[in-house]
């Protein structure tokens, strides 16, 4: 008698089923696929790439602000006054960019420029930089305008560096040359006001304080 015959059939998994449309799709979309993939390399790459050279330059920056800073307090007027302009060039509108303008209408201030000073900082302060940055703007404008001997455009830029500057001792220092200003432009009932105003204000301890407190015993011959 024949042995009887064993009829094997293959019957498909679940798995096979779960995972035939997938391949499929991937087979069918690998292009596209292999294409994201290699574009968001290329844009991490590029990120990376861009941080990198941020980072180079904010180095650079500060390099070439040393050596312009060394220069100017050296003496070397010519040297600093090129060096701050070259890196203002070069880093418009960055943080270094806006020092060295400060540092090349310094320059101008030192080497007797007052109004080249006053025309360019009026020009940055225009541009409306960073309230760190304008505080300064005015606060020089204010010395440039004072070298020329108006006074009450002298006092008015102060106090709007007083305005804008965020830190305390950066404020009593512009109000304090405020006063200055007005004092000599004959207004010493204003002046002896700002002068009240900051020791009123604020702290005893805060820098500037003691010194608004001296003038103004000095101003009012120990009346206050």
């Amino acid at each position: 008698m024949a042995s009887p015959v064993k009829t094997t059939v293959n019957i498909p998994s679940q798995t096979d089923d779960a995972q035939s449309p997938a391949f499929a799709w991937l087979e069918k979309h690998q292009k596209p696929l292999t294409y994201g993939v290699a574009g968001l390399a290329v844009l991490l790459l590029g990120g990376w790439l861009f941080l990198e050279t941020g980072k180079r330059k904010e180095i650079a920056a500060n390099d070439a602000l040393d050596r312009a800073r060394g220069a100017f307090e050296s003496g070397n007027l010519p040297t600093a006054s090129t060096e701050f302009q070259r890196i203002a060039q070069s880093f418009g509108g960055t943080d270094a960019g806006w020092q060295a303008e400060l540092g090349l209408n310094e320059v101008r201030l030192v080497s007797g420029q007052a109004q080249l000073a006053a025309d360019e900082l009026t020009k940055l302060i225009g541009r409306n930089p960073p309230p760190y940055y304008l505080s300064g703007a005015q606060y020089m404008l204010g010395g440039a305008l004072e070298n020329l001997k108006k006074y009450d455009e002298a006092a008015a830029a102060y106090t709007r560096a007083a305005d804008v500057a965020t830190e305390d001792y950066r404020q009593i220092e512009a109000r304090l040359a405020a006063a200055r200003a007005t004092r000599l432009a004959g207004k010493e009932k204003e002046a002896l006001d700002i002068l009240r105003a900051v020791v009123s204000k604020y702290p005893k301890e805060t820098p500037g304080v003691a010194e608004a407190e001296v003038r103004l015993a000095e101003w009012t011959r120990g009346i206050m």
